[in-house]
């Protein structure tokens, strides 16, 4: 691969702290996906009731964006090796909770919803506490590369631990899925405490409510960070896309469960694949420009989705879409981090973490509604028509993202 193509690892190289980091978020995005599998199988096989699967997987979806916005206030306030230290001390606790009620006579239903939003408040709280230390560990000419690591890091996990968990608690039982979590999660805590102190450069001690709310005053009255969530939303309402999936597989493609596992997937191996091949990001003179180009065109690429008539055509086209979704995170990450003060990385972490939780679900509702009332194939170009102009008005309004840079402004909001 030309060096100019291949990823930028040099974040993994020159900093032990990011690379003690990475490694943690690595077994921690793993031991989510496993637990993603086994909560559902286990509740299911307890139950029998499509009801309490739901609203386990709730429980933790709420639980996690409580944690989102508790972590960012957080994060702003205290030293953030501390918090990630204690969220990820508290989820492994969690992971062997769920150990212990498993191999009881019989589990407790009640505690897995209580584990769940256990969890998920933890996991919310550490993956902040995470994200606002980034900078401090690799240094502002780095951001982009480490977004390109994690968003790798996340890619790759979404894929493969899911299976990892469904082939364990198909040979061993749920039990041992959670003990594998709750191993691998306690046994990176040293890694953690390697880091140094990382601290805030200016603590807030505001009441948690006013410093959400502060958090919200410097996103929209910041030029470059506001621009970049208004198009965040934007990218997150249009992921309801897949909810279309299943009829659109059966009913324009003439397809079965495979086409739509393959539909599925091929979203992550794009992305999968811009990621090892980002390295030329780093270098763009005008990476705002670059994002708004990407955004209009991955929305394009879906309406072509909805004209598709041969499910290989499909799987291409969602590919494509994959790809360049992930390059527009990768640069978004990179100037958000970038134009954020340190004071509020913590904050703006969480309003973007707790964006693209519930935007996705927003969106989920929208394509739903949206099916009901067109085929499959029209709906999603309709969806991904309106969402390619309105990408597009932004690009030509937001004049101030699209000369934005990786260069800091003075301002600090």
């Amino acid at each position: 691969m030309p060096r100019r193509l291949a990823m930028d690892i040099s974040p993994l190289r020159t900093s032990r702290p990011f690379r003690n980091v990475f490694i943690a978020r690595t077994v921690s995005v793993v031991g989510i996906g496993m637990l993603m599998v086994a909560l559902p199988v286990q509740v299911h096989e307890m139950t029998r009731s499509t009801l309490h699967v739901g609203a386990v997987s709730a429980a933790g979806g709420f639980a996690l964006l409580a944690g989102f916005l508790w972590g960012g206030v957080l994060a702003d306030r205290h030293d953030r090796r501390r918090l990630m230290l204690r969220a990820r001390t508290a989820a492994g606790i969690g992971f062997a909770l769920l150990t212990l009620n498993a191999f009881l006579p019989s589990p407790s239903l009640a505690a897995l919803y209580v584990l769940a939003a256990w969890d998920g408040l933890a996991t919310g709280v550490s993956v902040t506490a995470l994200l606002a230390a980034t900078p401090a560990l690799v240094g502002s000419d780095k951001l982009v590369a480490a977004g390109a690591l994690n968003a790798l890091t996340v890619r790759l996990g979404s894929m493969l631990s899911p299976a990892v968990g469904g082939l364990v608690v198909s040979a061993f039982g749920v039990g041992w899925n959670y003990a594998a979590a709750a191993l691998g999660t306690l046994g990176t805590l040293h890694l953690l405490t390697a880091l140094p102190e990382l601290r805030p450069a200016a603590e807030t001690h505001e009441n948690p409510l006013k410093a959400i709310g502060s958090g919200l005053r410097f996103v929209t009255g910041h030029r470059v960070v506001g621009a970049l969530m208004l198009l965040g939303a934007l990218f997150m309402i249009a992921g309801g896309i897949p909810v279309l999936m299943p009829a659109f597989a059966t009913g324009r493609l003439g397809g079965g469960p495979t086409t739509v596992g393959l539909l599925y997937a091929a979203p992550a191996c794009g992305a999968v694949l811009a990621s090892v091949t980002s390295g030329w990001t780093g270098g763009l003179r005008t990476p705002g420009r670059a994002l708004l180009i990407a955004s209009v065109a991955g929305f394009a690429t879906l309406a072509c989705l909805g004209l598709a008539r041969h499910p290989a055509l499909a799987v291409a086209i969602l590919f494509g879409y994959g790809f360049v979704a992930s390059i527009e995170e990768i640069l978004r990450y990179g100037l958000i981090q970038t134009h954020t003060p340190d004071g509020y990385l913590g904050r703006v972490n969480a309003l973007w973490s707790a964006q693209e939780t519930g935007g996705e679900a927003v969106g989920s509702l929208g394509a739903g509604a949206l099916g009901r009332y067109l085929a499959p194939g029209d709906a999603i170009v309709l969806y991904g028509a309106v969402s390619s102009a309105l990408a597009l008005v932004l690009a030509l309004s937001l004049t101030t993202l699209r000369s934005a840079t990786l260069t800091p402004e003075p301002e600090t909001g």
